[in-house]
């Protein structure tokens, strides 16, 4: 009996290269950052769903790489989208420290 190509593999490699595609355009759409995280966490899922089923010997053992690049991928994908979110977050809190500046000087508000 032939063994069918994994599906868990396969989306595993399509979320991983999906989530690195949008983790680079998040640098041009900043609306998009949490993009990759989404797709990165699935892809590391899927990708570890599918290791686990081929060393089960439930997949053929030939879908073992496109399950490690997926997997690989979707790990990468989920760090940089992580520090990207919280570089964000410092230069968010960067832009409403400098804003507030004027209000730090508290002895000029005592009686």
């Amino acid at each position: 009996m032939q063994k069918s190509t994994n599906t868990m593999a396969i989306a595993s490699l399509v979320l991983g290269i999906v989530a690195l595609l949008t983790l680079i355009t998040s640098g041009i759409f900043y609306l998009c950052l949490p993009l990759p995280l989404i797709f990165g966490v699935l892809a590391w899922v899927f990708g570890k769903s599918a290791i686990s089923q081929i060393d089960a010997g439930l997949g053929d053992a030939a879908d073992r790489g496109m399950a490690v690049a997926g997997y690989v991928m979707g790990i990468i994908a989920t760090i940089l989208s992580i520090v990207g979110l919280c570089c964000a977050g410092g230069v968010l809190a960067g832009i409403l420290g400098a804003g507030l500046y004027p209000l730090w000087d508290l002895q000029r508000w005592a009686p």
